[in-house]
């Protein structure tokens, strides 16, 4: 379950009674598994079948990565969805530390102005959305780009369906139930293990924490929980899209970050918003609620920013179990304000209607050929250039 394809299932059921929406993805993908009642599905390797007057939606990704992009009608217009800090940022990380440098010594300056030519002419477009600041942030910071408004496409989380009864547990301050909801791969994992590590620290309070995902790196924590004493870690690999908030609503404090965050924010679930890292974290990280975060951030890089000198998790804990009802509330008022249905129609209408790209101008531009620091890494590795890899799969 990635965050990416149920935003995705989302957005495709919400307007599915309004317009034709087709969904493409591989034959066993998530999306394909879960397509909502009233979407369409297109294999991944039917690109001609789309109707030439469609709007594609994509995630922020170099159109090289995506398999035979020329055989997209010319016509259809674009709209890139930036929905990761680091989706247009090289990733350097498939060759040795030594090969790596010399190939990026050499072609690092070719690849940062292909880039920036790309996330130009989608700017220029209208064509390329922000989810938020420390994405669009990132993303100019890198490519030297000061003139970008500060509008944003924000993620949403459904409305709670008014058919479902909804009973959130009460709390008890006996016994708590702590719990995360994401993928456990790549770069969730270090802020993951750190959370359950710090949480071990934590005294005063009786809790359990429970894990619902899976990924690449479920068996780092299946080591950890056998080796933590302090308190128990249950796992629960995966959960139906439907069944999500009855998983959440028996958490007393919730661990997220992106759309699952959104999730448990919209039930009044006290919601502590975490960043994310591809290496270990080493340092304190300061854990902070969702609405205490800056520029609608649903997760970005870990700093030296996010760090503090003495641990403040037990304190933030008891100032929430203290404070119960109100800091609930303000999770879920933020939610409503900023990242719910109503308020994302309004923005990704008007976002669909200024974008003017089409696929013709992206394949006269040359951007769904490789750069050539890309070529030689996936020469040096036997690798396909257009094989969907970590720069877009977020």
């Amino acid at each position: 379950m990635g965050g990416v394809s149920t935003l995705f299932l989302r957005v495709a059921k919400l307007y599915s009674e309004s317009q034709r929406i087709i969904l493409m993805d591989y034959i066993d993908g998530y999306m394909a598994k879960n397509l909502p009642l009233g979407v369409e599905f297109l294999e991944y390797d039917k690109k001609e079948h789309i109707p030439s007057n469609s709007i594609i939606i994509f995630q922020g990704v170099y159109p090289w990565r995506i398999k035979d992009f020329n055989l997209f009608p010319s016509t259809c217009r674009v709209l890139f969805w930036h929905l990761h800090p680091e989706n247009f940022l090289p990733y350097q990380r498939l060759l040795s530390d030594k090969k790596s440098n010399f190939v990026t010594r050499i072609s690092s300056i070719l690849k940062k102005r292909a880039g920036k030519k790309l996330v130009n002419s989608l700017l220029l477009n209208k064509s390329l959305c922000f989810m938020d600041l420390p994405n669009k942030r990132k993303t100019c910071n890198y490519f030297g780009l000061n003139r970008v408004e500060d509008e944003y496409l924000r993620i949403f989380s459904a409305d709670i369906d008014s058919k479902k009864k909804i009973v959130l547990k009460a709390l008890n301050k006996d016994f708590l139930n702590f719990g995360w909801i994401g993928r456990i791969e790549d770069f969730k994992t270090p802020i993951l293990l750190h959370t359950l590590n710090r949480l071990s620290r934590v005294k005063g309070i009786q809790f359990d924490f429970t894990v619902i995902g899976k990924g690449r790196d479920t068996r780092k924590l299946e080591k950890f929980r056998q080796r933590c004493t302090d308190y128990e870690i249950k796992i629960v690999e995966e959960v139906h899209p439907s069944e999500i908030t009855s998983h959440l609503s028996r958490f007393d404090i919730l661990f997220a970050m992106g759309t699952s965050a959104l999730e448990g924010a919209k039930i009044g679930k006290p919601t502590i918003l975490l960043d994310y890292s591809f290496e270990k974290i080493n340092r304190l990280y300061r854990f902070e609620l969702i609405y205490e975060k800056k520029g609608f951030s649903l997760g970005e890089s870990i700093t030296k920013l996010h760090f503090e000198e003495i641990c403040s998790l037990e304190k933030k804990i008891f100032s929430i179990l203290n404070n119960y009802s109100e800091v609930s509330s303000e999770c879920q008022n933020y939610w409503k304000k900023n990242f719910s249905s109503e308020v994302f129609i309004s923005s990704f209408s008007n976002a669909i209607s200024k974008s003017s790209m089409q696929i013709k101008d992206l394949l006269y531009l040359n951007f769904h050929k490789p750069d050539l620091q890309t070529k030689i890494i996936y020469k040096l590795k036997n690798i396909p250039a257009s094989v969907a890899g970590p720069a877009w799969q977020y």
